[in-house]
């Protein structure tokens, strides 16, 4: 097992090699497909996110959680229950939800996101959280058991792979209607899951032979109300957020169009901004999503061990580590981002 140190500066490696590849992704993307099709897939992406936050994000926290506090205190029969719950309740919470977003998918695009284009990929969307969760939730327990390099690998894949789908697929296809471009790049993402889902599907199962199913378990509803009292609060504040954010790209195209633009050059401007420079602004903090990953395992053990003073260690050494890399990390973008912009994109203002 990696120290949380080591495991960090792991995912951090292979999120850089990953952050590249999403690059040279977002870059082919952009000029294949377009500034429009870019801002109709920007204005279908915080649907994605809220679906997410409604059925998956807080079940990925509480098996993350849960399977570190279980293994720390040798139940491992505890932690495989726990994920299979897991699963049951994400496929129960998603089954509502997604025949909603496929039944009212005509009026969502027209009346809440503003463009009747976004329909297709709006529906593909559905399948595509389908397979994210169930790779979201093997993928985590994995981390929560402290195996971080394999699932670190299968992600660095799962970005080539979605390149390769996403791209090959505009290849093949384009010209096409914007709405069928959007739809073909939702298509690549659920190829990737597909791979991703599957993948993980089989790592996980591969750790806990490991580790063996041992221990007295878990009641079932003690293991529900434990999944819930974790997954509730987390979820809620994702889904604050992301509804948030999807007010913002819904509200934005058409404050440009009020302010005098054409529709068309309004989701243009907008794919620039959320398709090009949102991206190019996360690259000074991609070591966090690493450092997060493998901390909150390694909280839950000690908590549950109750040892103090190392979650005291570990929050410091964290805090630290945020404050010494981020801060200037950020004050050189501010410095190198409208050149960097015009290099990776070849268009204007997507660095100011």
């Amino acid at each position: 097992m990696l120290s949380a140190g080591r495991g960090a500066l792991l995912l951090t490696a292979l999120s850089s090699l990953s952050q590249v590849l999403g690059f040279g992704y977002r870059v082919a993307l952009s000029r294949l497909a377009g500034a429009q099709v870019m801002g109709l897939y920007q204005l279908i992406m915080p649907v994605y996110s809220v679906l997410l936050s409604l059925t998956a994000v807080g079940l990925t926290a509480a098996v993350s959680n849960l399977t570190s506090r279980h293994l720390a205190l040798g139940n491992g029969r505890a932690a495989g229950q726990t994920v299979s719950t897991s699963l049951r309740l994400f496929a129960l919470a998603l089954l509502p939800v997604g025949a909603v977003v496929l039944l009212a998918s005509d009026a969502i695009s027209v009346y809440l996101l503003g463009d009747a284009r976004t329909r297709l990929g709006l529906m593909l969307l559905v399948p595509c959280v389908a397979l994210t969760g169930v790779e979201n939730m093997h993928k985590h327990t994995c981390y929560g058991s402290g195996l971080v390099g394999p699932p670190a690998v299968v992600e660095l894949l799962e970005q080539l792979v979605r390149t390769l789908a996403v791209l090959g697929l505009l290849a093949a296809f384009l010209p096409q209607w914007p709405e069928r471009a959007v739809g073909l790049i939702v298509l690549g993402m659920v190829a990737c899951e597909v791979f991703s889902a599957c993948t993980l599907v089989l790592l996980y199962r591969g750790r806990m032979r490991r580790l063996g199913r041992t221990g007295p378990g878990e009641p079932g509803r003690t293991r529900r109300r434990q999944v819930v009292a974790i997954a509730l609060p987390v979820g809620l504040n994702a889904l604050l957020g992301n509804l948030l954010g999807a007010a913002n790209a819904a509200l934005l195209p058409r404050k440009l169009v009020e302010g005098g633009l054409e529709r068309t050059q309004a989701v243009e401007q907008f794919g620039v901004v959320c398709g090009m420079t949102a991206p190019m602004l996360s690259l000074p903090i991609v070591f966090l999503g690493a450092l997060n990953l493998v901390l909150v395992p390694r909280l839950a053990r000690a908590c549950a061990l109750e040892q103090r003073e190392r979650v005291r260690q570990l929050l410091d050494r964290a805090m630290s580590a945020v404050s010494l890399l981020t801060l200037p990390a950020m004050a050189l973008m501010a410095v190198v981002g409208p050149d960097l912009g015009r290099a990776m994109f070849h268009q204007e203002g997507v660095g100011e």
